[in-house]
């Protein structure tokens, strides 16, 4: 589980002419990870696409745009259409390409003549107030218009009682008519002043008449455009899952006729290397033996083989978090397995509350089921509901708390509830339940509202930091101890390891909970191991002494968020109880309100802050102690189908 699978090199050589049975089997097999061939070897070139290879792409290309056109998205299969009857139906893409152009090229010309109505109304809108035809504002060879805004504080009286000009003004619009002649002069007249020029509408009539006008036209185009969308939709809607199946069949042909560009070929033969689970290749074998084929296995490689992580299904989704970081080398420990364990471990102990636990897992296996079909997504939806389980056992069992209110005063706040609500609606709405929940309580080892529980909780991601650390420490040392030497390992990891425990010590001895004696120990040790590490690293080992203990330090984060979470949703619940008294129905109202957008913030607050800070400490502090990185995923030829099922026999 912590080592990725075990890779064997092989090598598959024989006639070009059995190519497209040799890619028909490696893609059904989906075992072998080619190696892409470097053209360096005289004599020898890469090869060309299969024969069905340019008509498959051609077909790709029209789908995907088609697809994209009409922003069809994947959904669950919800039947697996045979090739077969792709290949006899694929006459019908040309028909609804047709379509989809059509319906688009009339949505981007209804969408033009929407921006030019919508244009003319809001030019017209400033002459609304006017009572004079459009007409008559353009058009003149010996007259100048003038139209424009002037500022509410602007002194346009002398342009007003100017005889030689025709002066109307409505609001801070203006609109001035004078002979061309003397056209400058008005216009810095106006300039000094603060007028700005607007643009005139074009056409002809009173500008409320027009705006009523253009506003029904803008309406009928939006009516128009609405129409179009709903076509494009059930265009979308009736091909969609036809058009996902044909975009899957041809990518999967292209795969297939792409084999030989990633193989040497010479006139007549090709030679192809690549890497197979050593698991897999007897079964590999069995296959190729129906082949006119030569194949050779090397089971002792000294190159770089690709990488398939081997995790159990349960912890398969935690996987995304490794590749996201990086692929560990062959010669590296897989994180995976530990990721599974302290990834929805730290979670849960940062928001360790029942109610919030219970609400992730629900989230998390509604976005599963949801997206079922997006891999990425479902891992994400499982990563999710495993951290929620973790968070509702431990808001349950460790710290007794829902939603941020501890079982302790469970007793307390539904007495109030019931005192509110018989105190304004009456006995008669008085809970009886509640007589019996008072007084509840249960013992419990961390309570967040106690003082000595918030040490508690920071003193134990102090503790689980150590482990942490020191976990990753020690496959570190395996790590180097096995690619390089024990010496090289002792130098890198070991030294760091002394250094931990050695200051752990010296601390622990210090507070008074080990005997004195154990003080020098842990300076002995502490010591000797700073030695060891600027021997091995010179002065970077130095530097990175007190790195090991701020990494440490950054633990402290758990139990610092999982106070915060508490502190956050107890605040909403406060305010919530607060506005019940003595507000009456108006406050019950605002109580509810506020306490669904107050706790579906948390909510939100958790997933994000949370996750991320989990994640920050598997990556920052734990990673960097063993997993290098920049190893090669393995990717095997061959297309997975999700949506068709291919024939036996290749097109």
């Amino acid at each position: 589980m912590l080592k990725s699978e075990k890779m064997s090199r092989m090598t598959i050589s024989g006639h070009k002419k059995d190519l497209a049975d040799l890619s028909k089997l490696l893609n059904d097999q989906n075992l072998v990870h080619v190696v892409d061939y470097n053209n360096e070897d005289d004599g020898f070139s890469l090869g060309k696409s299969l024969d069905y290879g340019e008509k498959s792409s051609d077909f790709l290309v029209k789908l995907r745009s088609v697809i994209k056109l009409l922003d069809v998205e994947s959904s669950p299969p919800s039947t697996i259409k045979l090739d077969s009857e792709i290949e006899s139906e694929i006459s019908e893409l040309d028909g609804i390409i047709s379509q989809a152009h059509d319906f688009k090229a009339k949505e981007r010309d209804c969408d033009r003549r929407i921006d030019e109505v919508s244009s003319s109304i809001e030019q017209l809108k400033e002459f609304e107030e006017f009572n004079i035809d459009v007409k008559y504002l353009s058009g003149y060879s010996s007259v100048a218009v003038f139209a424009g805004h002037l500022p509410s504080d602007s002194d346009s009286s002398s342009l007003a009682s100017n005889k030689n000009i025709d002066f109307i003004q409505k609001d801070d619009n203006v609109v001035v008519f004078c002979a061309s002649e003397i056209s400058t002069e008005i216009e810095k007249d106006l300039l000094n002043i603060g007028f700005r020029s607007m643009d005139v509408p074009e056409g002809e009539g009173l500008p409320k008449v027009m705006l009523t006008s253009l506003s029904s036209q803008l309406l009928k185009l939006e009516h128009e455009k609405a129409g179009l969308l709903q076509e494009i939709e059930i265009l979308a809607a009736r091909h969609g899952d036809w058009l996902v199946a044909c975009e899957e069949h041809y990518a999967a042909l292209s795969e297939k006729s792409s084999l030989p560009l990633k193989l040497a070929t010479s006139e007549n033969m090709f030679v192809l290397d690549g890497w197979v689970p050593s698991d897999s290749v007897s079964d590999l074998q069995q296959s190729l033996q129906g082949l006119d084929i030569y194949y050779e296995v090397d089971n002792n490689s000294s190159d770089e083989p690709p990488i398939k992580l081997d995790n159990p299904e349960v912890a398969k989704p935690f996987e995304l978090f490794t590749k996201l970081y990086s692929t560990p080398k062959h010669w590296e420990y897989d994180p995976t397995m530990i990721i599974f364990i302290t990834y929805p471990l730290f979670f849960g102990l940062m928001v360790g509350d029942a109610g919030y636990g219970f609400a992730y897992i629900l989230f998390g296996h509604y976005i599963l089921t949801k997206f079922a079909h997006n891999e990425a997504l479902a891992n994400l939806g499982k990563i999710l509901r495993t951290a929620g389980i973790y968070t509702f056992l431990f808001g349950t069992f460790i710290y007794a708390e829902a939603f941020g209110q501890s079982f302790y005063n469970i007793g307390n706040t539904l007495g109030y509830t019931s005192a509110l609500f018989a105190k304004y609606y009456g006995p008669s709405f008085d809970i009886p339940l509640i007589e019996k929940a008072e007084g509840f309580s249960w013992h419990l080892p961390i309570h967040k509202f106690d003082p000595h529980g918030a040490q508690l909780m920071l003193l134990s991601s102090i503790l689980i930091g150590v482990i942490h650390i020191s976990l990753g420490l020690i496959l570190g040392f395996l790590n180097e101890w096995k690619h390089h030497d024990l010496k090289h390992a002792i130098y890198a990891k070991l030294s760091f390891f002394m250094i931990l425990w050695g200051g752990l010590l010296s601390l622990v001895s210090l507070v008074g909970l080990l005997p004195e004696s154990f003080q020098t120990i842990g300076l002995v040790v502490m010591l000797t191991g700073l030695g060891l590490a600027i021997i091995g690293e010179g002065v970077v080992g130095l530097l990175e002494f007190p790195t090991i203990f701020s990494n440490v330090i950054s633990y402290a984060r758990i139990g610092a968020i999982g106070l915060s979470d508490y502190g956050l949703a107890y605040t909403v619940n406060f305010i919530s109880f607060s506005l019940l008294w003595p507000s009456g129905p108006a406050g019950i109202i605002a109580a509810v309100f506020v306490m669904l957008i107050g706790h579906l913030t948390v909510f939100t607050l958790g997933i994000i802050g949370t996750g991320i800070n989990s994640l920050r400490l598997q990556y920052v502090e734990f990673f960097t102690k063993f997993v290098q990185g920049g190893g090669t995923l393995y990717s095997p030829f061959g297309y997975i189908r999700k949506y068709t099922k291919e024939k036996e026999v290749t097109p």
